[in-house]
């Protein structure tokens, strides 16, 4: 069977990455728009940026690395060396 490959283009990117995907194929990764890093949920074609509140300003980053067949997200976001880790669930952030 020949190996298939899909592009992942988060809107307004200048470039992303994919880390984890879930058994109903949701993906999460993180992406840049040219002045910050957002992690990102691609569900059945749609995608949902996911920031963290209360991560630093001025440049945030938020990293979505890894989601579970229960739709738990989880990342890390951080500003230079402050790095935390978090989980998304039903619309909530835990830190």
């Amino acid at each position: 069977m020949p190996t298939r490959f899909t592009t992942i283009d988060a809107p307004s990117a200048i470039d992303s990455d994919a880390y984890g995907i879930n058994n109903a194929g949701q993906i999460v990764g993180a992406y840049n728009n040219g002045s910050l890093t957002q992690g990102y949920l691609l569900s059945g074609g749609s995608y949902t940026s996911l920031n963290v509140p209360t991560a630093p300003l001025p440049n945030p980053i938020t990293v979505a690395a890894d989601i579970n067949s229960s739709d738990q997200i989880v990342g890390y976001y951080d500003f230079e060396i402050n790095r935390k880790s978090f989980q998304y669930s039903n619309g909530t952030y835990s830190l």
